[in-house]
């Protein structure tokens, strides 16, 4: 929001003297942001294995790592390198200016949104298991993305509106807000389809799928399988039990991935549940400067939540684990085949130099013999005539 980066400015001023404000800043901050897109990066890759993508929620996560990135990175622009470049990026590019907010709550708002529908998907899977492969599809799930990206695309389209980049009297520029009373409605409506709607849902939801978890004794899958088994007495009990060992293995990755994505989805709400209370308050009580520790630490905690989904799924899923370790399995691979590769071609072209040094040499004593040959041969054909007392030479061609 075009305030909260203003802010900024009066945070500048106080981070010399605020050592919370300056370590958030200077330390905490930008750590998140590169461990943030280093573990979104692995999260992609990992959910776009084959044995991850077979899962429709895994298009949500890719979204969710996505927008994460792209958030950090509009942080950087708008907290960060202002702390080091000593001014608002705002007050330095027209464009920056217009849409440095709008940035800032689109990628909030996509993050919030994957994180509902992955909630809305384990819902399905928990409570309608046979209705889930009639709703959620591939294609319902691409729908759903590109619904929410636009709907959020348009809803925040009013704030480039509000802001104008004017000139000052020292031949610089300002990134002036000159419709507050815009701002503080439309502001409101942001905040609220941003943080608070997704909040609610989030809440709901995860609510039911624990409820669920705890108390499920028996899945109608197995209630089927009983049933199944009363009717045909007379297959083999190795058969049945195959049937159930493989049904227990899907029930249990379907739980594993569950339990991963509800801790997400409590993160998420926890760690960002700061900064929209703290924002509510600045707006009831018309705040025209926040307080530089508590506008600093929600963004921070905000932004942490961003970076510490690549931990969360690695904490709480077997899955996701063996799927990484078996990505840096296959770098280490690739790595050992091309060092391998390498020294059978140097081994190969030593041995192809030596052959050439070998093959020289023969064809050098070849040489040598054989004019050796020749030359005993002439002098022991060289031969006197003593018939007509005539010397007579005979020459052969060796």
């Amino acid at each position: 929001m075009d305030n909260n980066n203003n802010s900024i400015t009066s945070l500048n001023t106080t981070s010399e003297t605020n050592v919370i404000v300056y370590v958030c800043i200077h330390f905490v901050m930008p750590s998140a942001v590169a461990i943030g897109i280093i573990g979104n990066l692995l999260s992609i890759l990992v959910f776009a294995r084959r044995e991850m993508i077979k899962f429709c929620v895994s298009i949500f996560t890719i979204v969710l790592a996505l927008s994460d990135i792209l958030l950090l990175t509009t942080s950087l622009f708008n907290i960060i390198l202002p702390e080091f470049v000593g001014g608002l990026l705002s007050d330095k590019s027209a464009f920056w200016c217009h849409f440095h907010g709008y940035f800032d709550l689109l990628f909030a708002a996509l993050s919030g949104y994957s994180v509902v529908f992955i909630s809305v998907e384990r819902w399905f899977s928990v409570w309608k298991p046979f209705d889930k492969a009639k709703y959620v599809t591939f294609k319902t799930t691409l729908i759903t993305v590109i619904t929410y990206t636009l709907i959020s695309s348009f809803v925040f389209s009013w704030f480039p509106l509000i802001l104008r980049y004017v000139p000052t009297s020292n031949a610089a520029h300002t990134c002036d807000l000159f419709k507050p009373m815009i701002y503080k409605i439309f502001g409101t409506i942001s905040v609220i389809y941003t943080y608070i709607i997704p909040f609610i849902f989030l809440g709901i939801l995860n609510i039911l799928i624990c409820y669920r978890l705890h108390t499920r004794q028996q899945t109608s899958i197995q209630q089927s399988l009983k049933t199944a088994n009363n009717k045909n007495r007379n297959e083999s009990s190795s058969a049945s039990a195959s049937v159930r060992k493989r049904i227990q293995r899907q029930r249990n990755t379907d739980r594993n991935i569950t339990v991963m994505l509800i801790t997400v989805a409590i993160a998420f709400m926890v760690m960002s549940f700061p900064f929209q209370i703290y924002w509510f308050y600045m707006q009831i009580r018309q705040l025209k400067e926040p307080n530089a520790t508590l506008f600093t630490l929600t963004q921070t905690f905000r932004y942490l939540n961003c970076c510490c989904n690549f931990f969360l799924y690695s904490a709480t899923s077997s899955l996701f684990r063996r799927e990484l370790q078996q990505i840096f399995q296959c770098s280490n691979a690739l790595k050992s085949k091309y060092k391998s590769t390498s020294s059978n071609v140097t081994n190969r072209t030593k041995i192809i130099s030596s052959s050439a040094v070998f093959s020289a040499n023969y064809d050098h004593m070849a040489t040598d013999r054989k004019t050796l040959l020749s030359k005993a041969a002439a002098e022991s054909l060289n031969n006197i005539n003593l018939t007509n007392g005539h010397h007579v030479s005979f020459k052969t061609n060796v």
